[in-house]
Protein backbone atom coordinates (compact mmCIF):
# COMPACT_ATOMS: atom_id res chain seq x y z
CA UNK A 1 0.00 0.00 0.00
CA UNK A 2 1.54 3.13 -1.17
CA UNK A 3 2.22 6.99 0.43
CA UNK A 4 -1.43 7.96 -1.19
CA UNK A 5 -3.74 5.49 0.11
CA UNK A 6 -2.09 5.63 3.41
CA UNK A 7 -3.28 9.15 3.39
CA UNK A 8 -6.96 8.38 2.28
CA UNK A 9 -7.11 5.49 5.02
CA UNK A 10 -6.28 8.09 7.54
CA UNK A 11 -8.78 10.58 7.15
CA UNK A 12 -12.08 8.44 6.78
CA UNK A 13 -11.65 7.82 10.55
CA UNK A 14 -12.42 11.34 11.36
CA UNK A 15 -15.12 11.86 9.16
CA UNK A 16 -16.76 8.58 9.79
CA UNK A 17 -17.13 10.09 13.69
CA UNK A 18 -18.24 13.34 12.47
CA UNK A 19 -21.17 12.02 11.06
CA UNK A 20 -22.08 9.21 12.89
CA UNK A 21 -24.62 11.14 15.79
CA UNK A 22 -25.12 8.86 19.04
CA UNK A 23 -28.56 6.31 18.19
CA UNK A 24 -29.49 2.74 19.03
CA UNK A 25 -30.97 2.00 15.57
CA UNK A 26 -28.93 2.08 12.65
CA UNK A 27 -29.55 0.35 9.30
CA UNK A 28 -26.50 -1.24 8.00
CA UNK A 29 -25.93 -2.52 4.43
CA UNK A 30 -23.19 -4.35 2.49
CA UNK A 31 -23.85 -4.23 -1.29
CA UNK A 32 -21.88 -4.55 -4.82
CA UNK A 33 -21.52 -4.68 -7.96
CA UNK A 34 -19.47 -6.44 -10.96
CA UNK A 35 -19.94 -5.29 -14.63
CA UNK A 36 -17.43 -7.32 -16.82
CA UNK A 37 -17.63 -6.17 -20.41
CA UNK A 38 -15.53 -7.05 -23.57
CA UNK A 39 -15.17 -4.68 -26.64
CA UNK A 40 -13.55 -4.70 -29.94
CA UNK A 41 -12.55 -1.42 -31.33
CA UNK A 42 -11.09 -0.77 -34.85
CA UNK A 43 -9.17 2.48 -33.42
CA UNK A 44 -8.18 1.67 -29.62
CA UNK A 45 -6.53 5.09 -29.21
CA UNK A 46 -8.21 7.36 -31.53
CA UNK A 47 -4.78 7.87 -33.53
CA UNK A 48 -3.55 8.31 -37.05
CA UNK A 49 -1.77 5.09 -36.67
CA UNK A 50 -4.88 2.90 -36.46
CA UNK A 51 -4.78 0.04 -33.51
CA UNK A 52 -7.33 -2.22 -33.10
CA UNK A 53 -7.72 -4.18 -29.94
CA UNK A 54 -9.96 -6.55 -28.35
CA UNK A 55 -10.52 -5.27 -24.69
CA UNK A 56 -11.61 -6.89 -21.80
CA UNK A 57 -12.64 -4.65 -18.33
CA UNK A 58 -14.21 -4.95 -14.94
CA UNK A 59 -14.85 -3.19 -11.88
CA UNK A 60 -15.38 -4.94 -8.85
CA UNK A 61 -16.79 -3.00 -6.33
CA UNK A 62 -18.08 -2.91 -2.80
CA UNK A 63 -20.07 -0.35 -0.91
CA UNK A 64 -21.11 -0.31 3.25
CA UNK A 65 -23.72 1.90 4.08
CA UNK A 66 -25.01 3.50 7.39
CA UNK A 67 -28.25 4.99 7.80
CA UNK A 68 -30.02 6.81 10.55
CA UNK A 69 -33.07 8.80 10.42
CA UNK A 70 -31.66 12.38 10.05
CA UNK A 71 -28.17 11.05 8.60
CA UNK A 72 -26.47 8.77 5.66
CA UNK A 73 -22.92 7.15 4.96
CA UNK A 74 -21.18 5.25 2.62
CA UNK A 75 -17.71 3.77 2.06
CA UNK A 76 -17.27 2.27 -1.50
CA UNK A 77 -14.10 0.33 -2.48
CA UNK A 78 -13.01 -1.03 -5.93
CA UNK A 79 -10.95 -1.68 -8.57
CA UNK A 80 -11.04 -0.84 -12.16
CA UNK A 81 -9.12 -3.82 -14.40
CA UNK A 82 -8.55 -3.19 -17.91
CA UNK A 83 -6.88 -5.41 -20.46
CA UNK A 84 -5.92 -5.30 -23.90
CA UNK A 85 -4.95 -8.56 -26.13
CA UNK A 86 -3.41 -7.12 -29.26
CA UNK A 87 -1.45 -4.08 -27.03
CA UNK A 88 -0.76 -5.38 -23.21
CA UNK A 89 1.63 -2.56 -22.64
CA UNK A 90 -1.55 -0.43 -22.40
CA UNK A 91 -3.18 -3.00 -19.48
CA UNK A 92 -3.78 -1.12 -16.06
CA UNK A 93 -5.34 -1.60 -12.78
CA UNK A 94 -6.73 0.70 -10.90
CA UNK A 95 -7.88 1.32 -7.51
CA UNK A 96 -10.55 3.55 -6.08
CA UNK A 97 -12.13 4.67 -2.74
CA UNK A 98 -14.99 7.01 -2.17
CA UNK A 99 -16.80 8.60 1.44
CA UNK A 100 -20.06 10.00 0.94
CA UNK A 101 -22.29 11.56 4.09
CA UNK A 102 -24.88 13.67 4.95
CA UNK A 103 -26.47 14.92 8.13
CA UNK A 104 -29.54 16.90 8.64
CA UNK A 105 -31.21 18.70 11.59
CA UNK A 106 -34.33 20.68 11.22
CA UNK A 107 -33.03 23.45 8.87
CA UNK A 108 -29.74 22.82 8.12
CA UNK A 109 -27.86 19.84 5.76
CA UNK A 110 -24.33 18.66 5.83
CA UNK A 111 -22.44 16.87 3.36
CA UNK A 112 -19.19 15.61 3.09
CA UNK A 113 -17.47 13.43 0.00
CA UNK A 114 -14.11 12.23 -0.17
CA UNK A 115 -12.45 10.12 -2.41
CA UNK A 116 -9.18 8.49 -4.46
CA UNK A 117 -9.18 7.62 -7.45
CA UNK A 118 -6.39 6.30 -10.24
CA UNK A 119 -6.98 6.48 -13.80
CA UNK A 120 -5.57 6.87 -16.94
CA UNK A 121 -5.60 10.02 -19.04
CA UNK A 122 -7.20 8.73 -21.98
CA UNK A 123 -10.48 7.99 -19.84
CA UNK A 124 -10.87 11.48 -19.81
CA UNK A 125 -9.56 12.95 -22.62
CA UNK A 126 -12.43 14.43 -24.07
CA UNK A 127 -12.99 16.94 -21.26
CA UNK A 128 -9.07 17.13 -21.05
CA UNK A 129 -6.43 17.49 -23.76
CA UNK A 130 -7.65 15.16 -26.07
CA UNK A 131 -5.17 12.60 -26.17
CA UNK A 132 -6.16 9.17 -25.72
CA UNK A 133 -2.84 7.77 -27.08
CA UNK A 134 -0.98 8.84 -23.65
CA UNK A 135 -0.34 6.06 -21.69
CA UNK A 136 0.30 7.97 -17.99
CA UNK A 137 -1.93 7.66 -14.94
CA UNK A 138 -2.99 10.10 -12.66
CA UNK A 139 -4.21 10.06 -9.33
CA UNK A 140 -6.56 12.35 -7.98
CA UNK A 141 -7.77 13.16 -4.20
CA UNK A 142 -10.01 15.09 -3.36
CA UNK A 143 -12.73 16.29 -0.64
CA UNK A 144 -15.91 18.28 -0.72
CA UNK A 145 -17.98 19.81 1.96
CA UNK A 146 -21.45 21.43 1.61
CA UNK A 147 -23.91 23.44 3.75
CA UNK A 148 -27.41 24.43 3.40
CA UNK A 149 -29.94 25.96 5.14
CA UNK A 150 -33.55 26.53 4.69
CA UNK A 151 -33.99 30.26 5.19
CA UNK A 152 -38.29 30.46 5.03
CA UNK A 153 -40.37 28.24 3.76
CA UNK A 154 -39.70 28.58 0.10
CA UNK A 155 -36.08 29.82 0.63
CA UNK A 156 -32.68 28.28 1.00
CA UNK A 157 -28.66 29.09 1.14
CA UNK A 158 -26.53 26.68 -0.11
CA UNK A 159 -22.26 26.92 0.75
CA UNK A 160 -20.17 24.37 -1.69
CA UNK A 161 -16.26 24.11 -1.16
CA UNK A 162 -13.79 21.89 -2.80
CA UNK A 163 -10.37 20.79 -3.12
CA UNK A 164 -8.77 18.30 -5.70
CA UNK A 165 -4.93 17.61 -6.34
CA UNK A 166 -3.93 15.13 -9.30
CA UNK A 167 -0.48 13.44 -9.83
CA UNK A 168 0.77 12.20 -12.81
CA UNK A 169 3.10 9.82 -13.30
CA UNK A 170 4.47 10.81 -16.91
CA UNK A 171 6.20 14.44 -17.08
CA UNK A 172 4.06 15.19 -20.54
CA UNK A 173 0.98 16.74 -18.04
CA UNK A 174 1.04 18.90 -15.77
CA UNK A 175 0.46 18.54 -11.71
CA UNK A 176 -2.46 20.27 -10.72
CA UNK A 177 -4.55 21.48 -7.92
CA UNK A 178 -8.23 23.09 -7.83
CA UNK A 179 -9.94 24.94 -4.79
CA UNK A 180 -13.29 26.13 -5.60
CA UNK A 181 -16.36 27.76 -3.72
CA UNK A 182 -19.87 28.47 -4.44
CA UNK A 183 -22.77 29.85 -2.66
CA UNK A 184 -26.41 29.97 -3.56
CA UNK A 185 -30.04 31.28 -3.39
CA UNK A 186 -32.68 29.48 -3.88
CA UNK A 187 -36.68 30.16 -4.03
CA UNK A 188 -39.38 28.03 -5.00
CA UNK A 189 -41.85 30.76 -6.19
CA UNK A 190 -44.82 27.84 -7.15
CA UNK A 191 -45.49 24.28 -7.02
CA UNK A 192 -43.62 24.37 -10.85
CA UNK A 193 -41.42 26.98 -10.94
CA UNK A 194 -37.92 27.48 -8.85
CA UNK A 195 -34.76 29.96 -9.49
CA UNK A 196 -32.13 31.64 -7.61
CA UNK A 197 -28.65 32.99 -7.93
CA UNK A 198 -25.28 31.36 -7.74
CA UNK A 199 -21.66 32.58 -7.10
CA UNK A 200 -18.33 31.25 -7.93
CA UNK A 201 -14.78 31.66 -7.10
CA UNK A 202 -11.95 28.98 -7.95
CA UNK A 203 -8.40 28.65 -8.61
CA UNK A 204 -6.01 26.14 -10.58
CA UNK A 205 -2.33 25.92 -10.64
CA UNK A 206 -0.57 23.52 -12.18
CA UNK A 207 3.53 22.67 -12.47
CA UNK A 208 5.54 20.79 -15.00
CA UNK A 209 8.88 20.73 -15.32
CA UNK A 210 9.44 23.99 -17.84
CA UNK A 211 6.30 25.89 -16.60
CA UNK A 212 3.73 26.80 -14.05
CA UNK A 213 -0.03 28.03 -14.43
CA UNK A 214 -1.72 30.14 -11.94
CA UNK A 215 -5.61 30.73 -13.04
CA UNK A 216 -8.55 32.03 -10.56
CA UNK A 217 -11.82 32.25 -12.35
CA UNK A 218 -14.98 34.21 -10.85
CA UNK A 219 -18.65 33.72 -11.97
CA UNK A 220 -22.46 34.70 -11.45
CA UNK A 221 -25.34 33.18 -13.22
CA UNK A 222 -28.99 32.93 -12.47
CA UNK A 223 -30.36 29.15 -12.37
CA UNK A 224 -33.99 28.09 -12.17
CA UNK A 225 -36.24 24.77 -12.67
CA UNK A 226 -39.62 24.48 -14.11
CA UNK A 227 -42.38 21.97 -14.94
CA UNK A 228 -43.85 22.84 -17.74
CA UNK A 229 -45.84 20.29 -17.93
CA UNK A 230 -46.43 16.69 -17.19
CA UNK A 231 -44.39 15.26 -19.61
CA UNK A 232 -41.55 17.90 -19.82
CA UNK A 233 -39.36 19.34 -17.16
CA UNK A 234 -36.42 22.14 -18.01
CA UNK A 235 -33.47 23.39 -16.15
CA UNK A 236 -31.05 25.47 -16.71
CA UNK A 237 -28.48 28.38 -15.52
CA UNK A 238 -26.72 31.36 -17.51
CA UNK A 239 -24.19 33.80 -16.17
CA UNK A 240 -20.74 35.28 -16.59
CA UNK A 241 -17.23 34.53 -16.12
CA UNK A 242 -14.14 36.33 -16.14
CA UNK A 243 -10.97 34.54 -16.40
CA UNK A 244 -7.26 35.79 -14.80
CA UNK A 245 -4.42 33.90 -15.91
CA UNK A 246 -0.79 33.54 -15.44
CA UNK A 247 1.91 31.70 -17.04
CA UNK A 248 5.48 31.34 -16.06
CA UNK A 249 8.01 29.83 -18.60
CA UNK A 250 11.98 30.39 -18.36
CA UNK A 251 11.51 32.71 -15.56
CA UNK A 252 8.81 35.30 -18.14
CA UNK A 253 5.15 35.53 -16.69
CA UNK A 254 2.91 36.53 -19.10
CA UNK A 255 -0.74 37.11 -18.08
CA UNK A 256 -4.07 36.97 -19.83
CA UNK A 257 -7.53 38.09 -19.12
CA UNK A 258 -10.92 37.05 -20.77
CA UNK A 259 -14.38 37.14 -20.12
CA UNK A 260 -17.51 35.26 -21.52
CA UNK A 261 -20.70 33.27 -20.39
CA UNK A 262 -21.72 30.22 -18.80
CA UNK A 263 -24.85 28.48 -19.76
CA UNK A 264 -26.19 25.05 -18.94
CA UNK A 265 -29.64 23.97 -19.93
CA UNK A 266 -31.39 20.93 -19.84
CA UNK A 267 -34.85 19.11 -20.75
CA UNK A 268 -36.58 15.79 -19.90
CA UNK A 269 -39.64 14.28 -21.63
CA UNK A 270 -40.99 11.61 -20.04
CA UNK A 271 -43.78 9.09 -21.14
CA UNK A 272 -44.89 5.54 -19.93
CA UNK A 273 -42.46 4.24 -22.24
CA UNK A 274 -39.98 6.57 -23.84
CA UNK A 275 -38.03 9.10 -22.19
CA UNK A 276 -35.71 11.75 -24.34
CA UNK A 277 -33.04 14.62 -22.51
CA UNK A 278 -31.27 17.15 -23.98
CA UNK A 279 -28.19 19.50 -22.68
CA UNK A 280 -26.42 22.64 -23.57
CA UNK A 281 -23.92 23.89 -21.98
CA UNK A 282 -20.56 26.44 -21.92
CA UNK A 283 -17.90 25.63 -19.48
CA UNK A 284 -14.97 26.61 -18.06
CA UNK A 285 -12.36 23.13 -17.74
CA UNK A 286 -8.50 23.13 -16.73
CA UNK A 287 -7.17 20.55 -18.44
CA UNK A 288 -3.42 18.28 -17.42
CA UNK A 289 -1.04 20.14 -19.40
CA UNK A 290 -2.09 23.83 -17.99
CA UNK A 291 -4.10 25.42 -19.95
CA UNK A 292 -7.91 26.00 -19.53
CA UNK A 293 -10.20 25.43 -21.65
CA UNK A 294 -13.64 26.88 -22.85
CA UNK A 295 -16.45 23.93 -24.00
CA UNK A 296 -19.32 23.87 -25.91
CA UNK A 297 -21.36 20.62 -25.37
CA UNK A 298 -24.62 20.00 -26.91
CA UNK A 299 -25.86 15.92 -25.65
CA UNK A 300 -28.82 14.07 -26.49
CA UNK A 301 -30.10 10.50 -25.00
CA UNK A 302 -33.29 8.51 -25.75
CA UNK A 303 -34.32 5.36 -24.50
CA UNK A 304 -37.29 3.01 -24.90
CA UNK A 305 -38.89 0.33 -23.11
CA UNK A 306 -39.60 -2.39 -25.65
CA UNK A 307 -40.66 -5.16 -23.49
CA UNK A 308 -40.92 -5.33 -19.81
CA UNK A 309 -36.90 -6.62 -19.94
CA UNK A 310 -36.13 -5.12 -23.32
CA UNK A 311 -34.88 -1.36 -23.74
CA UNK A 312 -33.59 -0.02 -26.60
CA UNK A 313 -31.67 3.71 -25.99
CA UNK A 314 -29.02 5.95 -27.74
CA UNK A 315 -26.84 8.37 -26.74
CA UNK A 316 -24.99 11.53 -28.44
CA UNK A 317 -22.68 14.02 -27.54
CA UNK A 318 -20.83 17.00 -29.77
CA UNK A 319 -18.34 18.85 -27.74
CA UNK A 320 -16.14 21.95 -29.27
CA UNK A 321 -13.21 22.64 -26.93
CA UNK A 322 -10.65 26.06 -27.62
CA UNK A 323 -8.16 27.64 -25.31
CA UNK A 324 -10.51 30.30 -22.64
CA UNK A 325 -6.82 31.83 -21.71
CA UNK A 326 -5.97 33.22 -25.16
CA UNK A 327 -8.03 35.38 -27.21
CA UNK A 328 -5.85 34.90 -30.28
CA UNK A 329 -5.62 31.17 -30.24
CA UNK A 330 -7.57 29.67 -33.18
CA UNK A 331 -6.86 25.81 -32.10
CA UNK A 332 -10.30 24.33 -31.77
CA UNK A 333 -10.95 21.01 -31.14
CA UNK A 334 -14.03 18.83 -32.25
CA UNK A 335 -15.50 15.71 -30.35
CA UNK A 336 -18.40 13.34 -31.29
CA UNK A 337 -19.76 10.25 -29.77
CA UNK A 338 -22.78 8.23 -30.87
CA UNK A 339 -23.73 5.00 -29.03
CA UNK A 340 -27.00 2.92 -29.70
CA UNK A 341 -27.54 0.30 -27.52
CA UNK A 342 -29.83 -2.61 -26.50
CA UNK A 343 -30.19 -3.65 -22.70
CA UNK A 344 -31.87 -6.89 -22.09
CA UNK A 345 -32.86 -8.06 -18.18
CA UNK A 346 -32.32 -11.62 -16.94
CA UNK A 347 -33.21 -10.69 -13.97
CA UNK A 348 -33.99 -8.04 -11.33
CA UNK A 349 -30.65 -7.29 -10.70
CA UNK A 350 -29.13 -8.47 -13.62
CA UNK A 351 -28.90 -6.72 -17.41
CA UNK A 352 -26.64 -7.70 -20.70
CA UNK A 353 -26.07 -4.90 -22.41
CA UNK A 354 -25.33 -4.80 -26.23
CA UNK A 355 -23.79 -1.20 -27.87
CA UNK A 356 -22.24 -0.04 -30.29
CA UNK A 357 -20.13 3.35 -30.57
CA UNK A 358 -18.93 5.71 -32.55
CA UNK A 359 -16.08 8.33 -31.48
CA UNK A 360 -14.66 10.90 -33.88
CA UNK A 361 -11.94 13.90 -32.95
CA UNK A 362 -10.85 16.98 -35.37
CA UNK A 363 -8.49 19.00 -34.65
CA UNK A 364 -8.27 22.52 -36.57
CA UNK A 365 -5.51 25.61 -35.94
CA UNK A 366 -2.38 25.38 -34.23
CA UNK A 367 0.54 22.35 -34.57
CA UNK A 368 -2.14 19.32 -35.35
CA UNK A 369 -4.55 21.55 -37.99
CA UNK A 370 -6.44 19.26 -40.47
CA UNK A 371 -6.07 15.59 -38.17
CA UNK A 372 -9.39 14.26 -37.91
CA UNK A 373 -9.57 10.28 -36.41
CA UNK A 374 -12.62 7.94 -35.95
CA UNK A 375 -13.64 4.57 -34.27
CA UNK A 376 -16.27 2.07 -34.34
CA UNK A 377 -16.21 -0.06 -30.89
CA UNK A 378 -19.22 -3.16 -30.43
CA UNK A 379 -19.00 -4.27 -26.90
CA UNK A 380 -20.93 -6.89 -24.41
CA UNK A 381 -21.29 -5.67 -20.76
CA UNK A 382 -22.97 -7.91 -17.95
CA UNK A 383 -23.43 -5.90 -15.26
CA UNK A 384 -24.65 -7.48 -11.81
CA UNK A 385 -25.83 -5.44 -8.86
CA UNK A 386 -25.21 -7.65 -5.69
CA UNK A 387 -27.89 -7.30 -3.13
CA UNK A 388 -26.20 -8.25 -0.36
CA UNK A 389 -26.37 -7.81 3.57
CA UNK A 390 -28.89 -5.94 5.87
CA UNK A 391 -29.45 -5.62 9.56
CA UNK A 392 -30.24 -3.13 12.10
CA UNK A 393 -27.79 -2.66 15.11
Amino acid sequence: MNLNHIRIIKVLPLALIYFSPVTHAAEWSLTGNLNPSAEYDDNTFLSNDEESSMHYAVTPTLTIARGLENSEMSLSLGYQIDKYIAISDNDTENPFIELNSSYNTERSQYGLAMSYKEDTTRNNAVEDTGDFTTRSTVRTRSINPSYGYQLTERDSLSLTAGYSEREYSTDDFSDNETKSLSAGWQREFSERLSAGLDLTASNYQADSSISSTDDDTYGIATSFTYELSELWDISGSIGLRRLNSERKTAGITNSDQSSGSTLDFSATRTREIDTFTINLARVLSPSSDGDVNEQDRLSMSWSRNLSERLTMGADFSYQESTNASDDSSDEKRENINFSPALTWSIEENLDLIMAYSYRKQKRSGGSSAGSSNDSNAISLTLSYNWEGIRFSR
